[in-house]
């Protein structure tokens, strides 16, 4: 994943364009229209998942079920599934044994299991925005773009509904 600042949502570079379908530098902004072999069931929950991994497989594939392949990101959601389950097995570790743990002198130190759970948390992280979920992950995959309404836009179907009705 590239380092540096996170990309500008394509709703932002919309509005701030200079023309229609162009960005504030005039570069043609992507059209958000992408077609991958979707399913209509969820994959089958790997073997070997532990409570934390099933509930993530099954909520991760029921939210991105329409842009997730299960061809192609089958190994990438297992591993975040996976990756739930490790995070509460060091959450429940850390809970019994503490934050604080008797060092080689009978010091407190910090628990060795704290900062190897930050590193899997972003680990985590890397992964969901791998599989677009987030709304610029989203936006950069070309699948979704968050649309304000704006009150124009409601006067507007207000005022078509009103037409309509009367």
């Amino acid at each position: 994943m590239p380092g540096g600042r996170p990309p500008k949502p394509v709703e932002r570079k919309r509005a701030t364009g200079r023309s229609p379908g162009r960005d504030s530098g005039g570069r043609a902004i992507p059209a958000p229209v992408v077609t991958l072999a979707t399913s209509a069931h969820l994959p089958p929950t790997p073997e070997g998942l532990n409570s934390a991994g099933r509930e993530a497989w099954t909520r991760l594939w029921t939210a991105g079920q329409a842009w997730l392949s299960p061809t192609t990101d089958l190994d990438l959601l297992t591993r975040l599934a996976e990756a739930h389950d490790e995070r509460e097995a060091m959450r429940d570790a850390i809970a019994n044994s503490g934050y604080l743990v008797p060092g080689s002198t009978g010091q407190p130190v910090l628990n060795p299991l704290v900062p190897a759970l930050r590193a899997l948390e972003a680990q985590i992280t890397k992964y969901e925005s791998l599989c677009g979920f987030t709304p610029t992950d989203r936006a950069r995959l070309g699948y979704a773009e968050v649309k304000r309404v704006s009150k124009l836009d409601e006067l507007l179907a207000k005022r078509r509904k009103d037409q309509a009705s009367g």
